[in-house]
């Protein structure tokens, strides 16, 4: 056996996207704000997609998270997310409900 030629891998600089679910409990705050409760915190200024599931369709808005804080919750710590919305919301019919609600960072 000889030597490989080619390399095994390239590094290359390049922008992307990285998605990372996670499943919250969120309730409408005052104006265009969510306040989710979860088990991972969140810095401030920081992007994300919020999809819901509204009358069947799931709804993706884009927010920004404007405090994260530690909150006692039913004896445990989780983190209370103030989310501020940045756009306008986008819907899309999935045909199936479902119960939980994602937050993804952007």
């Amino acid at each position: 056996m000889g030597r490989r030629i080619n390399d095994r891998h390239g590094v290359m600089n390049a922008e992307g996207t990285l998605r990372v679910s996670r499943d919250v409990t969120v309730r409408p705050g005052v104006e265009n704000e969510f306040i989710a409760i979860g088990s991972e915190p969140a810095a401030c200024g920081e992007r994300l997609t919020l999809e819901r599931i509204v009358n069947g369709a799931t709804v993706t808005e884009h927010v920004v998270v404007d405090d994260s804080r530690p909150a006692l919750v039913d004896g445990s710590v989780r983190h209370r997310l103030r989310l501020r919305r940045i756009d306008e919301p986008a819907t899309r019919n999935n045909g199936s409900e479902a119960t939980t609600m994602g937050v993804g960072n952007r």
